[in-house]
Parts: C-alpha cells; sequence; structure tokens
C-alpha cells in the first residue's frame, strides 16, 4: 500500500481540453393569430378518483375525533353527575 499522494488532474499542470461551444439560443416562434371562437363547451375528463378518496377519509377522521371528543365529554359530564348524586346521598345521610 502507498501512502504517497496521487497528483489531482487539475493540479497536475496539463493543459486543460477546450470547453465545449456554448448552446445556441433558443429562437421562440411567434404563435399564429386565432380567431375567437363561439363559446363552446369542453368535455372534460373525470377528475382523479383518488383526489375524491382522499377528501372522504379526511371528513371521515374528522367526524371520528368529533364523536370520540364528544363522547368523552359525555363521559365526564355523566361522572360528575354521579358524583353530586352521591355526595347528595352522603349529605343526606349525615343530616
Amino acid at each position: 500500500m502507498s501512502f504517497v499522494r496521487k497528483p489531482r488532474p487539475y493540479s497536475s499542470g496539463l493543459p486543460s481540453a477546450p470547453l465545449p461551444p456554448p448552446a445556441a439560443p433558443r429562437v421562440r416562434r411567434e404563435r399564429s393569430p386565432r380567431t375567437p371562437r363561439a363559446h363552446t363547451p369542453r368535455l372534460r375528463a373525470p377528475r382523479s378518483s383518488w383526489a375524491g378518496a382522499v377528501t372522504a377519509l379526511a371528513g371521515l377522521g374528522a367526524l371520528l375525533v368529533l364523536v370520540v371528543g364528544l363522547s368523552g365529554l359525555w363521559n365526564q359530564v355523566t361522572r360528575d353527575w354521579q358524583f353530586r348524586a352521591a355526595a347528595g346521598s352522603v349529605l343526606d345521610v349525615v343530616r
């Protein structure tokens, strides 16, 4: 194994290869003037089905989050009612 550094091509002192000539600028073609057409409805291809599927899944996800959140809130309210009813019963017994 040699530990001698090999010279790099850019620092070898050899003349560099000539650069290729620059690309010719692209010539833009002028569009031919079009005559205005009467408005005719164009037939469009049906839209992508995956976009509707993604939108539907997003709606279902939002609905699921809403249902889970509301059921958790309902559970907290019923627990609070049960706790208040139990506390009222204890106070009645103490009196």
